[in-house]
């Protein structure tokens, strides 16, 4: 024998065995079915089993279909609703009080100088004098200095200060008066 025919043969015995191996039934699927050797199969296992009320294992069950009416994806509940955000309460009204001057006076224990203002009220039509620590209404007095006056209420602090655009005078000047203006008749 040429090697080229030993090869041939080999290979095709090789494909055979595995032809056969792929093709062959399974053991479990002709007891099942009940063809070819699964009837004489099933005669042995009956003589060895006297139950003839069993069912017949082989019989086909109907299929139920309801099963695949189930939802295969349920979309979760959208999330609560957000709890409304507390009410705020209602703003305060503007500061209505204008800062018309603010007096030194001078203490009488110490050589410091503690500082008071005048404030306008328009709603009352008062002039008001305070310092600090005296209210307002409902509102209080933190400090005063030299050029403001800062109040405190419910919405903060709040700070009034004098007008730096106004004319500053001295004593015994007008305000249309200039350093190099004389008063009184012409030259």
């Amino acid at each position: 024998m040429s090697r080229a025919l030993l090869i041939r043969a080999v290979g095709g015995l090789a494909v055979m065995l595995a032809a056969w191996w792929a093709l062959r039934p399974l053991p479990g699927v002709t007891e099942l079915l009940g063809v070819e050797g699964g009837a004489d199969l099933r005669s042995s296992q009956q003589a060895d089993e006297p139950a003839p009320d069993a069912p017949d294992e082989t019989a086909m069950v109907a299929l139920d279909e309801s099963v695949f009416h189930a939802p295969l994806w349920l979309a979760p509940p959208p999330p609560p609703a957000p709890p409304p955000e507390p009410a705020k309460p209602a703003p305060l009204p503007p500061l209505k009080l204008q800062l018309l001057a603010i007096v030194r006076v001078p203490e009488a224990a110490s050589d410091e100088a503690r500082y008071r203002a005048m404030l306008y009220d328009p709603e009352t039509d008062k002039i008001i004098e305070v310092a600090a620590g005296e209210t307002i209404g409902d509102r209080t007095v933190v400090g005063v200095t030299q050029h403001e006056i800062t109040l405190k209420d419910r919405a903060g602090t709040r700070t009034l200060s004098l007008r730096a655009d106004a004319p500053r005078t001295s004593p015994g000047t007008s305000p249309g008066a200039g350093p190099g203006s004389a008063k009184g008749g012409g030259a």
